[in-house]
């Protein structure tokens, strides 16, 4: 029987966020989330898939440092922190990008990340797991989405200094790199028989990602069951990242 583990995931009400609190949930862990909307936390903790949340803004440190505080009261600690929270780029050429909503960009998937990091440097139990959620625009960028892929690499850059700062402290800091997955954020193109056409011919696989490919991974990874994979970089994504 699965031990349970007491886990907090940034950006969990929906998307990939949400589809690991609801496959660590389904294990039997103790599964606290966070979004940017009280309605939306409400909610997830209404479908079952967390046993509480906290509304936070990713690029806010002070918003960030209350929700590990609020984590870590309601369950007595933590043992592992999945940092998830992210946004879309304008899905624009990069001669037409606005250079505010580039900076929006950044400070949210990889500001964000970096307080999420420190709060879980913080408050986390040793030994203790981190898993930044990055891209496999980190590793192989897309047209049309250079503030998305130069964040995406960023957050993954990010992620291996951490293990090399922080794994001799007992914390396991490793990076998975989905490709496209149903979300709100890729549904616009996944709904597109063009786009969604031209997207598959790029998958070995030949399909796109499902809960459980995400789920299972990032079980694992916030298990600690294999400590010595702090400092990986993992594309879950049908191998469309070669």
């Amino acid at each position: 029987m699965t031990t349970p583990r007491r886990y907090l995931i940034t950006g969990g009400t929906s998307g990939i966020g949400d589809m690991c609190a609801r496959h660590l949930t389904a294990e039997g862990h103790h599964v606290w989330v966070t979004g940017t909307r009280e309605q939306s936390v409400a909610a997830a903790v209404d479908r079952g898939v967390a046993v509480g949340g906290s509304v936070c803004e990713a690029a806010d440190a002070d918003s960030v440092n209350q929700a590990f505080d609020d984590a870590v009261a309601a369950l007595d600690g933590l043992d592992g922190v999945f940092l998830n929270a992210g946004i879309d780029g304008e899905g624009k050429p990069a001669e037409q990008l606005d250079p505010a909503t580039f900076r929006r960009v950044l400070d949210v998937n990889v500001v964000g990340i970096l307080n999420g990091a420190q709060a879980a440097h913080r408050t986390l139990d040793r030994p203790g797991a981190i898993v930044v959620n990055a891209s496999v625009n980190a590793v192989r960028p897309e047209t049309h989405f250079a503030d998305y892929n130069a964040s995406k690499a960023a957050a993954a850059a990010l992620a291996s200094t951490l293990a090399m700062e922080w794994s001799a402290e007992g914390l396991a800091v490793t990076c998975v790199c989905p490709g496209y997955f149903r979300s709100n954020m890729t549904a616009q193109y996944l709904d597109d028989p063009q786009i969604r056409r031209e997207l598959l011919a790029r998958i070995p696989a030949g399909r796109f990602g499902e809960a459980a490919d995400i789920g299972t991974t990032v079980a694992f990874l916030l298990s600690n069951q294999a400590p010595f994979l702090t400092g990986a970089l993992i594309p879950v994504a049908g191998a469309s990242n070669l």
